[in-house]
């Protein structure tokens, strides 16, 4: 009889340690998971304008006679200049793959320096601004839905890196 009583008790004991310590094992009946907000790009980015970098002096320079020639390679990028109130992190995570691609910039440009002259090669990037469409959505219980909240954001992209030999 004790012996029956004892392994009862410590089966009980393993199942309440089981609960305590895996709970995510224990959560199969719906109504656990956890409920959260989040924002998602809807549509296709409105563009809005176009805008450059001051021109920035790499060092190599050249002095002529000769013919100086320069590569540049770089990332595309994405800053958030005006989030309507979203977290910054929460608007790059619902920005769509297509928009928010890295891409790889590059340039070549190749000038005759002048007996005399000093080349010196000098990038700017471009950068286009869009207006972009999120919409707030809810997950509860697994299940996602629209709450109906609309806000724009405006996303300025670096698109383009521009090179040039100049004399002085």
């Amino acid at each position: 009889m004790k012996r029956k009583l004892y392994s009862y008790v410590t089966a009980l004991l393993l199942a309440v340690t089981a609960l305590l310590f895996y709970p995510s094992q224990s959560q199969a009946l719906s109504g656990n998971e956890a409920s959260y907000f989040y924002w998602m790009q809807s549509g296709t980015p409105s563009y809005q304008s176009t805008s450059y970098g001051s021109w920035t002096s790499h060092k190599g320079t050249i002095v002529g006679p000769g013919t100086m020639k320069k590569s540049y390679t770089t990332k595309s990028s994405f800053s958030i200049t005006g989030s309507a109130g979203i977290p910054v992190k929460a608007v790059e995570v619902g920005l769509e793959a297509g928009f928010s691609k890295e891409k790889t910039l590059s340039t070549s440009v190749s000038r005759s320096i002048p007996k005399g002259k000093t080349g010196v090669f000098q990038t700017r990037y471009q950068y286009k601004t869009y207006k972009v469409k999120m919409v707030q959505w809810v997950s509860i219980d697994g299940r996602k839905s629209k709450t109906g909240k609309t806000k724009y954001v405006t996303v300025k992209k670096r698109t383009d890196v521009q090179g040039r030999i100049i004399l002085k």
